[in-house]
């Protein structure tokens, strides 16, 4: 083997192990780059999660509320009836009154 021949496979041998290192770099950076975005990613999916459960719970309140306000809105209602039935019986008995009183009178 000649000595040119020797040092371009030093030569080679050289860049192969540059290129090497560049790559082992490299695949390092990506490493650490992809943890860092699984990172987020997991991040952000128990965000949504925590979000998922406070929407739902807020769900469940407000049909608890829309419940109790149809209760109160069919409590008024008979209210509102028992009113005007009561209304209508004093108005009655006034009548009866004023016609007894106009008959005795």
């Amino acid at each position: 083997m000649s000595i040119e021949d020797r040092k371009s496979k030093e030569l080679i041998e050289y860049r192969l192990d540059q290129f090497e290192i560049s790559l082992s770099t490299n695949f390092a950076s990506l490493n650490t780059k992809l943890d860092t975005v699984l990172n987020k990613i997991n991040d952000s999916d128990i965000k949504q999660e925590n979000l998922k459960i406070r929407v739902e719970r807020i769900e469940s309140e407000v049909s608890k509320v829309n419940v109790r306000q149809q209760e109160t809105d069919t409590e008024l209602v008979k209210v509102k009836i028992s009113m005007a039935e009561k209304l209508s019986w004093s108005t009655l008995g006034g009548l009866v009154a004023t016609a007894l009183s106009k008959v005795v009178g």
